[in-house]
C-alpha cells in the first residue's frame, strides 16, 4: 500500500517482470520498427511492429510453423528453424516496404550461438538493416543443421532405440535428421522464389484481410436489418385493420337483430291488444 504522496504503483507488466519500460522507451525513441523476437519450447516467432499513439501495430509476423509451407520437415524449435524464421520475417518485411528495424528481445539477454542470435542472423541475411554485432552469430555448421546430423549419426551407431526415441517426430513426418542441410537449402530456395515472383505480396494481403476486424459500415447494415422487422409489424397492423369491418358487420347484424326483435315485440303487443278488444266486445 502507498505510504507517501510520491509513491505510485508500478505497471502490472513491470511487477510481473514481463516488460522493461526503460528499455522500451529507448527503443521507441529510435522511430524505427521493432523486430520482436520470442521463443518457446516448441516454436519460434519474429514480428515486425511499429509504435503508434493508439498502440503497437503488427506490420509482419512470421512463425516457425509457417516454414512447413516451404517444405521444412525438421523441428520448429531448433537453431536452423530459428534462422529460417528470421529469414522469412525479413523477406515478409521487405515485401511490405520495411527495410530497417531495431532488435527487441524484451527482458531476455542475447548470447552467442542461441536461437535469438540465429533469428537476428537470418533477418540480416535476408537483406534487413538492423544494428548488430557479428560476433554473436552462430557458425554456418550450426544454423544449417550439420551439428544435428553429426549427433544423429553418432547416436544411431551407439543404439538404434535411443535414436528412434530422440527423433521419433521425424519419423512421423517421414523425414530424416541426417538430411537437415538439404531441407534447409530447399526452404531458402522456396522463400527466395516466392519473394521474386511477387506471390508473397498477395499472400500477405490475403492474410491481413482474414485478420482484419469488421468495419463500422457492417454494423450500420446490421442495424438496418434489425429495424426492418418493425416495418413488417406495421404491415401486420395494417393487415389487421379489416377486422374493424368485421366488427362493424357484427354490430350491424346485432342492430338488425334488435330491430327484428323490436318489430316482433310490437306485432305481438298489437295482437294482444286486439285480442283484448274482442274479448271486451264479447262481454258487452
Amino acid at each position: 500500500m502507498a505510504k507517501s504522496a510520491s509513491y505510485h504503483v508500478p505497471f502490472r507488466r513491470r511487477r510481473e517482470g514481463k516488460t522493461n519500460f526503460r528499455r522500451r522507451k529507448r527503443l521507441l525513441r529510435s522511430d524505427k520498427p521493432r523486430m520482436i523476437v520470442r521463443r518457446s519450447n516448441k516454436h519460434v516467432r519474429v514480428s515486425i511492429i511499429g509504435a503508434k499513439v493508439i498502440g503497437d501495430v503488427t506490420l509482419v509476423d512470421a512463425s516457425s510453423q509457417h516454414l512447413k509451407e516451404y517444405g521444412w520437415k525438421g523441428a520448429t524449435s531448433n537453431l536452423p528453424s530459428a534462422y529460417l524464421t528470421g529469414y522469412l520475417a525479413g523477406k515478409y518485411a521487405q515485401t511490405v516496404g520495411v527495410k530497417e528495424a531495431i532488435l527487441d528481445i524484451g527482458i531476455n539477454s542475447i548470447r552467442k550461438a542461441t536461437r535469438v542470435s540465429a533469428m537476428l542472423c537470418g533477418a540480416i541475411a535476408s537483406g534487413m538493416d538492423i544494428p548488430h554485432n557479428p560476433s554473436v552469430f552462430p557458425e554456418e555448421d550450426r544454423y544449417t543443421g550439420k551439428h544435428i546430423v553429426d549427433f544423429a549419426v553418432k547416436l544411431k551407431k551407439e543404439s538404434a532405440k535411443k535414436y528412434d526415441l530422440q527423433f521419433s517426430e521425424y519419423k512421423k513426418r517421414s523425414a530424416k535428421p541426417e538430411s537437415l542441410p538439404t531441407y534447409f537449402k530447399a526452404v531458402i530456395k522456396a522463400i527466395n522464389a516466392e519473394f521474386a515472383s511477387g506471390a508473397m505480396k498477395a499472400k500477405l494481403k490475403n492474410r491481413t484481410k482474414k485478420n482484419r476486424l469488421p468495419t463500422t459500415p457492417k454494423k450500420k447494415a446490421a442495424k438496418k436489418l434489425a429495424t426492418k422487422p418493425k416495418t413488417s409489424t406495421t404491415t401486420k397492423k395494417a393487415a389487421t385493420k379489416p377486422k374493424t369491418s368485421t366488427t362493424t358487420k357484427k354490430a350491424t347484424s346485432t342492430t338488425k337483430k334488435t330491430s327484428t326483435t323490436a318489430k316482433k315485440s310490437s306485432s305481438s303487443a298489437g295482437k294482444t291488444t286486439a285480442k283484448k278488444g274482442t274479448t271486451t266486445k264479447s262481454k258487452k
